[in-house]
This record gives structure tokens, sequence and C-alpha cells, in this order.
């Protein structure tokens, strides 16, 4: 047992105790109530802090900065109307299933008349996130370790509220050094249902597996991949897991909206849909159509609930990988034979996909001084490096975005769209780009979405000198307001924003930048992006008119 120093205070012991828990990484916007523990946790010396000029945007920083690295992200406020600031980041990470713990201040209890004081339990219960109370300076330590293994075991944010009247109290140096939350044991699916779903396997004349994000550990993207060689059925995943199964020559990439022709031929034609980690939501299914006259085995690794739509004809809990393995070992014993259904028809198809993915298309008829925006993102996706992490925010451009910037690696992939609300995305190019080292971090945004972000963050990301490329989809609207309005013949003037010369205002704070609107500035700004380790902004400009949801 390890102990503090006598005349320690609780927020140097906090401090001390994030290094423990191995936070390398800690987003945040100081204020009263978390000021000095910041301050504190920088002069340990082994520590990185990442302030951001809006409490949202550190929180959501910590989001990206989890999903990237598969670590419990860590951000820090202070309290009252930073709490209040944060609510739909911490709803973000809810949704999203985000292991994040969140360090914010307090006011004192008797002080009913502070200005900030609002009660930040029932503030955080709305949210759905947990809420770990520090209590005294005697249980520092024990209630801050407890926010970690409920962050990791529960897998959603965890608000540490730690009171600014205790932080300047000496702790109590026999507080024990914390620890960081041990692994869940891990277990195969019970042996009945086993046996039912190789059994189902064994009949399937066409069968096809499907990976979602909750399995793409390496570990469970070999087992399944062992499994689909076994029973000769192709691979796909849900674009969560996008790119799981990169450079497998039977992976028909995503299943759902965003399917290749090849991809939605192979999904239409099995007969049995074998989903590891896959919530099996509308999206993923297209609204139910791709599961229709199949037979459907669902494999979780938990039995927690997360908006899980469509019923399964059988569910199994257990851990991917272990429970792929053991359903090789049935079909062994049993001697099935593979299926056939990776025959040289579905490899000539799906390299004639790939090929085809790899020409630029032409671009489409736009108005002038703007681009077509498919064109335009796949001439970018070609400049880019393959090995890229991709932030997406939310609006009409995304689908096409998901579509010509795909990633190699689920874990590179930001997916920003949970709770339905735009300007997530700046704040979590940050913590993905901390997360990345060094790796280029591309955001995708629309101009609504990126001016509700703040601008002030584009400061964070040349403080940070992140090696980064904004594209701003700027078609000069409201996207799906702007669809809503024109398709009833409506005057679209209130969907209109009128933004600024996005190219200019970065260009103002120090980032690189080029303005797009024809096929030259197009061009130069492909070499900007593949030349640039700094932080670039491409400022798109589209056709209101022209752009397809």
């Amino acid at each position: 047992m390890q102990h503090a120093s006598p005349n320690a205070t609780v927020h140097q012991v906090l401090a001390g105790s994030l290094i423990k828990l191995g936070v390398s990484d800690l987003f945040g916007l100081v204020g009263d109530a978390n000021l000095f523990m910041v301050k504190s946790y920088i002069e340990t010396g082994h520590g990185r802090y990442i302030p951001l000029t809006h409490e949202a945007n550190a929180v959501l920083a910590a989001v990206g900065y989890a999903q990237v690295s598969g670590r419990i992200g860590v951000a820090t406020i202070t309290h009252g109307p930073a709490l209040t600031n944060v609510v739909t980041a911490l709803v973000e990470g809810v949704r999203a299933g985000v292991p994040l713990v969140v360090l914010c201040g307090d006011t004192p209890p008797g002080d009913l008349q502070h200005l900030q004081n609002i009660d930040q339990r029932e503030v955080v219960a709305s949210t759905g996130a947990g809420f770990v109370e520090m209590r005294a300076p005697h249980t520092a330590v024990v209630d801050l370790e407890r926010a970690f293994r409920l962050a990791a075991h529960q897998r959603r944010p965890v608000v540490f509220n730690m009171r600014v009247d205790l932080q300047w109290q000496v702790a109590d140096a026999g507080q024990p050094s914390p620890v960081l939350p041990p692994e869940l044991p891990r277990a195969s699916a019970a042996f009945e249902p086993l046996e039912e779903a190789a059994g189902m396997l064994a009949s399937a004349r066409r069968p096809l597996i499907l990976a979602g994000r909750g399995a793409i550990s390496a570990e469970a993207r070999d087992a399944i991949l062992a499994l689909a060689r076994r029973i000769e059925a192709p691979v796909a995943t849900t674009l969560k897991a996008q790119g799981l199964f990169d450079g497998e020559p039977f992976n028909l990439g995503i299943c759902g909206g965003l399917s290749h022709p090849a991809a939605i031929d192979a999904i239409m034609k099995s007969d049995c849909i074998l989903a590891f980690g896959a919530s099996l939501s509308k999206h993923t299914t297209e609204n139910g159509a791709y599961l229709q006259g199949k037979r459907v085995i669902q494999i979780l690794p938990d039995i927690q609930e997360n908006f899980r739509m469509d019923r399964p004809d059988l569910q199994l809990i257990g851990d991917p990988a272990l429970t792929a393995n053991a359903i090789v070992k049935l079909l062994d014993m049993a001697e099935i034979p593979g299926s056939g259904a990776t025959d040289e028809d579905l490899r000539a198809a799906l390299e004639a996909e790939a090929r085809n993915f790899a020409v630029l298309p032409a671009a489409g008829v736009t108005a002038p001084g703007t681009v077509d925006m498919a064109w335009a993102l796949r001439r970018l996706h070609q400049a880019l490096p393959e090995d890229r992490v991709l932030v997406a925010d939310l609006g009409r451009f995304v689908t096409t975005a998901w579509r010509n910037l795909p990633v190699n690696n689920p874990l590179n992939l930001v997916y920003t769209c949970h709770f339905g609300g735009i300007g997530c995305g700046l704040g979590q190019l940050v913590g993905a780009a901390t997360a990345a080292d060094g790796r280029k971090t591309v955001l995708v945004a629309g101009d609504g979405g990126f001016l509700l972000s703040g601008l002030g963050e584009l400061a964070t990301l040349k403080r940070q000198n992140a090696n980064t490329v904004i594209i701003v989809c700027n078609d000069g609207s409201y996207g799906a307001e702007h669809v809503q309005l024109a398709s009833r013949g409506m005057d679209v003037a209130v969907s209109m924003i009128d933004p600024p010369d996005f190219a200019a205002v970065a260009a103002a704070m120090g980032l690189r930048a080029q303005r797009v609107s024809d096929a030259d500035s197009l061009a130069r700004a492909a070499a900007l992006v593949k030349e640039s380790s700094d932080p670039v902004l491409i400022d798109l400009r589209l056709d209101a008119d022209k752009i397809e949801m």
C-alpha cells in the first residue's frame, strides 16, 4: 500500500490518483472548483492536460478519445453552469456506451446563495450518466476509484462530484493507492444455445456473419474469421465496426444503408445471419428488410440494454471470441461441411466493387462556385493516408462522408450521432487526434454544426499542433430543414445560414485553409491535405439544392 505525503491536500491526492489510474490525457476547462486539481495534475509531470474553450467540447473530447483509444476518457469541469453546459455531451456519451469519468467541482453545501449552486446530482441523473460523490477527505481515493470502476463496467459516463470546500483539506495519508478496475470474467455462451446455433448454421446454405462494435477486439476478429472460413460464409460489419475485416477476400463491408450493390445482393441471398456484438438496429437491417426470410442468431457480450431493436430467432450471451471458437469445435465434432457460399462469383463481384471505388466518380452538375460533394470527398479520400481517423458530425452530408471516406479499423471511426445533435464533432476531433498520437485525424462537419461547435476550438487545435483536417460541407443551410421545406414547395429562407468565409476565419486563427469552389481549388486542397501535418481546414462550397441525404 502506498501512502500520500502527510500534508497533501485533497486536490493533490486526486491529481496523483489520476496518474496512478493511468490517466495520461486530461481534457478540461478550469474554474474555481477544479483549478487547483488541474494544476496539481500538471505538476506531477506524468500527465498531459488539454484545455478547451467550452465545457461541452472538453467532455466530447474525452468521448472521442475513448472511442479511438479504447480506454476510459477523462475530463474535468467546474460547478454549476459548467455542468449544465455538458448535458448534451453526457447524453451522447451515455448513448454511445463510452466509459468516461468527468471530474466535476461542486459548491460548498452550506452556501445556499452561491451564484453557481445547483442540484448537480439531479442534473446528472437526467442524462443517464452515473454519479459518485466525493464524501470526505479520507475517502477521496476510494471514491475516485469507484467512479472509474463504474465507468468501465457499466460502459457509460460517470460524474465524480468533488466539493470545492473539501479540496484544500488535508487528505488522510493512510488511503490506499487506487488501481484500475479489473476486467470482467469472460465466458463462452451456454452449451445448449450453442448447440442450437450450430444446428442452424449446419442447415444454412448461404450463411452470413455480421460483426458490430461489441466484437472489435483483435482476438474476436481472428475467432470470427476462423468461423467464417470454417462455414464458408462472407463477413460484414455494422457502420461502427467498419474496417474490422479490411483486406479479407469475402468482406462485404458495411451492412445497412451504406452497403454497395454486391454486398446487398449477398445479404439478400443469405438464409442465416450470425451477428456478433451487433445491436441489429434499423440502420443495420434496413428497417428489418435484410432479416426477412432469414434465421437470425445474435451473440452479445452482456445483457445490458442498449436500444436493441429487433428480436432474433436465437440470442446468446457470451464473449464473442470464446463463443466463435466454441461453435467451430461443435461443427468439427459433428463433421459439418462448409456451405460453399464464398464462391468465385462472390469473389469476382467484390473485386469489381473495389476497382470501382478506386476510380474517381464523375462530378455532378452544380451551381457556379460550388462542387459536387461525393466527387470532392472521394478526391480528398485519395489524398489522405489509408490509416487515418474519421470523425463525422451529424447532417445530411454524413452518409456521403461515411461512404466516401472509409476507415480501415473500427477504432479509426468516431461516431458522433448517438443523440441526434449537430455540433458534437469538433470537440470529439480534439480527443480523437490526441488518442491518434500523430496520425491524421479528419472531421467532416456541416456549416451549421461547425458554427454550433464553437470556432474557439480551432485555437485548441492550433495550440496542440494537431495533425488534423476539417472538411466543412458548406451549403449555406441547415440541410435537413432545407430538405423538408423544399420538398413541400415552401420558401427555404428560414433554413439558410449565410455562413462566414470559413477558410478566412481559419487562416486568421493560424490554420492552413483552402476554399473549394471548382476543380482547380479542389486540386489545391488535395495537395494541402496530403503535404500538411498541421491543422488544415477545407471549405467545400456546395449547392444546397443538389445534395442527397
